[in-house]
C-alpha cells in the first residue's frame, strides 16, 4: 500500500501475494518452536487444544503469549510455563487484565446468573462455537463475560448460526427475567445491541 500504483501495473510489480492467518496446524508448529525456547511442562494434546482455541493468533501474537506465560511462570516462582501460564497470559493478552473488584452481593449474584445464562445457552444450542471463558470478573465496563471460539477453522458462516447468536445474546434477558421476578439489570442492554447487529 506504500508503492506509487504506477509500479503495480503489468510488467512492474505485477504479483501480489496475501498472507493470511495461519492454519490450525500452522498455529501448532509456531507454538512449538516457540515452546521449544523456553522450558515448559505442556503436552503435545494441550499443545493441539492452544491451536484451535486461538483461531487468528499470528505469529507475533503467539510469540508474545508465550513470552507473557514466561513472565507469569517467573512471577509465581516457577521456572517453568504450565498450561495455566498460557491460558492466563492468553485471557490477559486477548481481554486485558480482570479488574480486583469486590462486588456487593446482589450485583455479584445477578452477574453470575447473567453469564450463566450466556454459558448454558452457548453450550447448548451452538454447534459452531464452543465456550472458551465464562467469567464474571471484570473488565473494563463489563462486569462479566462468557467468550467462544471457533472449534475448527471455518470460512463460511450459516443463517442458523446467526439465530443462535442471537438466542445466546437474548438468554441474559430471559434469565434475568425469570430470576428476577420480572425484572433485569441494565447489563442487558449490551446484549441488546449485540442481538440487534
Amino acid at each position: 500500500e506504500a508503492l506509487d500504483e504506477a509500479m503495480l501495473r503489468p510488467g512492474r510489480i505485477d504479483r501480489l501475494y496475501k498472507v493470511g492467518y495461519p492454519s490450525k496446524d500452522g498455529r501448532r508448529r509456531t507454538y512449538e518452536g516457540y515452546l521449544r525456547k523456553v522450558r515448559h511442562q505442556l503436552t503435545p494434546e494441550q499443545i493441539e487444544k492452544l491451536a484451535v482455541i486461538t483461531p487468528y493468533a499470528t505469529g507475533a501474537t503467539i510469540k508474545d503469549m508465550v513470552n507473557e506465560a514466561l513472565i507469569n511462570a517467573l512471577r509465581n516462582g516457577r521456572d517453568a510455563v504450565t498450561w495455566e501460564d498460557i491460558i492466563w497470559a492468553k485471557h490477559f493478552k486477548a481481554l486485558g487484565p480482570s479488574e480486583d473488584v469486590e462486588y456487593v452481593e446482589r450485583d455479584r449474584h445477578s452477574v453470575a446468573i447473567h453469564e450463566a445464562c450466556h454459558a448454558v445457552t452457548a453450550a447448548k444450542l451452538r454447534s459452531h462455537l464452543t465456550v472458551d471463558v465464562a467469567t464474571i470478573e471484570r473488565r473494563g465496563d463489563v462486569g462479566g463475560f462468557v467468550s467462544s471460539v471457533p472449534p475448527e477453522d471455518r470460512f463460511t458462516h450459516w443463517r442458523s448460526e446467526y439465530d443462535t447468536d442471537i438466542q445466546v445474546s437474548l438468554a441474559s434477558l430471559a434469565g434475568e427475567r425469570m430470576l428476577f421476578e420480572g425484572d433485569n439489570s441494565s447489563g442487558v442492554g449490551g446484549d441488546m445491541r449485540s442481538a440487534t447487529r
